[in-house]
């Protein structure tokens, strides 16, 4: 009988095989990673398209809901429109008040930058119509029967103490003047008191039958720019403190354009759209509205270029838009680049264009 005796079996795994293993798991953990990457990006790319359709959008609205009460109470009739203003606070003339009275005031900037947006409007509430002046009409250089502190009128409704008046002279005298009304001792009267706003022998001419006030409250005057890190900027002038408050509402905001609708036929249709501003009054009764384009841009970068031709304003076929706009031929119609090319990378985000067309009711109302 002979005694068997059992083999060494070998345990475990091999370097090989352990090498294999390694590299199968590996070539996983970078597909998954590769998944999840793409994911990501992706993620990404949606939410900041949406970033920009959000910021967009929200600083078209904030510039509609402004221009859909420009010139409120204060283009209430046609002579008032452009007049220029003047205004002292101290016996001297407040620096960065608006230069005429006028509901808009575009500041068209160069081919490929921004413009500015002015929009003015008076502050009060309840009641701003033009007020009618009557006899005994006021005069600054009659101060013995108080004509230079007391303005006569037809009716003194929606005037309250503190109001800021503007006297317009009407035509030919395409100038007007503020003051502020210190007082209503009548129906018919506002009072001009010695104060701050109001110095001696001003306003410096006397009213005719024909002038009128313009009841400006505190004003609202509010201009829209795009500062040089992309960000829609509203900034607020107040004439008692003669200073400006400013605020940025939206990022990503590249680019914004503005024009005037005119009718420049009387035909009661828009035909022509520029950025020039009137200089008379019957320059300013052509202007029917305003149209603003802006353009917001994702803040996501991408690797590769996901766009290849600068953005365009379609501002339509059959108008009249001066080539100095930057206006040109885009198949049948006619449109402005958006210049974004200042920007080495811009090919390597998204935009997205936004455009609004306000009617200047307003305006239109007084004619």
């Amino acid at each position: 009988m002979k005694t068997s005796t059992p083999r060494c079996r070998s345990i475990g795994f091999t370097l090989i095989e352990l090498m294999v293993g390694m590299a199968i798991g590996l070539l996983i953990t970078l597909a998954i990673a590769t998944v999840l990457i793409n994911a990501e990006n992706q993620r990404r790319t949606t939410t900041s398209g949406s970033d920009a359709q959000i910021n967009g959008g929200l600083a078209i609205y904030t510039i509609e809901r402004q221009l859909k009460m420009a010139g409120y109470g204060i283009v209430t009739d046609v002579t008032t429109t452009g007049c220029t203003f003047t205004i002292q606070s101290g016996g001297s003339a407040i620096a960065g008040a608006p230069p005429v009275l006028a509901p808009v005031l575009i500041t068209a900037g160069a081919v490929g930058t921004s413009d500015t947006v002015r929009i003015l409007s008076s502050s009060k509430r309840n009641f701003a119509m033009s007020v009618p002046v009557k006899a005994p009409l006021y005069d600054p250089n009659q101060t013995a029967s108080a004509q230079d502190t007391t303005f006569m009128v037809k009716s003194a409704l929606g005037v309250a103490a503190g109001d800021l008046l503007a006297l317009v002279y009407n035509a030919p005298d395409t100038t007007c003047e503020g003051f502020q009304a210190t007082s209503i001792p009548a129906v018919d009267t506002v009072k001009r008191d010695a104060n701050s706003w109001n110095a001696s022998k001003f306003p410096t001419k006397a009213a005719n039958a024909t002038s009128y006030l313009v009841n400006l409250g505190t004003l609202v005057d509010l201009t829209y720019s795009v500062t040089a890190d992309q960000r829609l900027r509203q900034s607020s002038f107040s004439l008692a403190t003669q200073t400006a408050t400013t605020q940025d509402l939206q990022s990503n905001v590249v680019i914004m354009k503005a024009l005037y609708g005119k009718d420049t036929t009387g035909s009661g249709v828009i035909d022509t759209y520029d950025a020039v501003t009137p200089t008379t009054s019957a320059l300013w009764r052509q202007v029917r509205a305003v149209r603003v384009v802006v353009l917001a841009r994702s803040s996501q970068y991408e690797k590769d270029e996901v766009t290849t031709t600068l953005p365009q304003w379609d501002v339509g076929s059959g108008l009249t838009v001066p080539a100095a706009t930057g206006v040109t031929a885009c198949g049948t119609s006619q449109c402005i680049p958006l210049k974004v090319d200042s920007d080495s990378n811009w090919k390597h985000y998204r935009y997205k264009v936004f455009e609004l067309l306000v009617p200047l009711r307003n305006q239109i109302w007084n004619s």
